[in-house]
């Protein structure tokens, strides 16, 4: 994590990757919020998480969850980034990381180009827009963790139109400093499951 917020630290301004990146609480309130699945025990070896997943993050911007998540346990994760230098921030990063589990596809993902068989996707700040994507990329027994702020709904009918369906919700909160803030995960599978 040292060489990760050094990382963030370096290019954070230069790239726009993240709110204040070299503000201590505000990195440490994406990387705990990005570690909220494996406190909601859903990195197991019965979860969609585990070190053997073929795990696709979607949006993977400065790193959040995917850079995390890739650091917390032995999954093989494609990080999916569209702006070229926020792809090139991620690689540098994961070198700097010692992270041998990561691949970055510098490029923006569609249902038609996006490859299929991931064990689980997760998305952050990505909402109904991935949903399709989700749904072509994830393996017949996959999960997508989908990370929500308070103001963000999923419509269950959207969710199903895409060729999936909902499993669960669950509730959360990080502290942010001296601020509490709501947080959910969204998971959801394919419909044929």
């Amino acid at each position: 994590m040292e060489e990760f917020t050094n990382a963030l630290h370096l290019w954070g301004a230069r790239t726009n990757l993240t709110a204040h990146p070299e503000d201590p609480v505000e990195v440490a309130f994406h990387v705990v919020d990005s570690l909220a699945p494996l406190t909601l025990n859903l990195c197991s070896a019965a979860g969609p998480l585990c070190d053997r997943a073929r795990v696709l993050d979607l949006g993977s911007g400065a790193g959040f969850p995917g850079l995390i998540l890739a650091a917390a346990f032995a999954g093989d994760f494609t990080l999916a980034e569209a702006r070229r230098k926020r792809a090139t921030f991620l690689s540098t990063a994961a070198a700097a990381m010692g992270l041998t589990n990561v691949k970055v596809r510098a490029s923006r993902l569609s249902a038609e180009t996006v490859e299929g068989g991931f064990d689980a996707i997760t998305a952050r700040a990505v909402g109904e827009a991935g949903l399709e994507i989700i749904a072509r990329a994830l393996g017949q027994q996959g999960c997508a963790i989908l990370w929500l702020g308070p103001e963000q709904i999923i419509s269950v009918d959207r969710i199903r139109a895409a060729g999936l369906r909902y499993l669960a919700r669950y509730d959360y909160v990080v502290r942010r400093g001296a601020k509490a803030v709501r947080r959910s995960l969204v998971t959801v599978q394919p419909k044929s499951l």
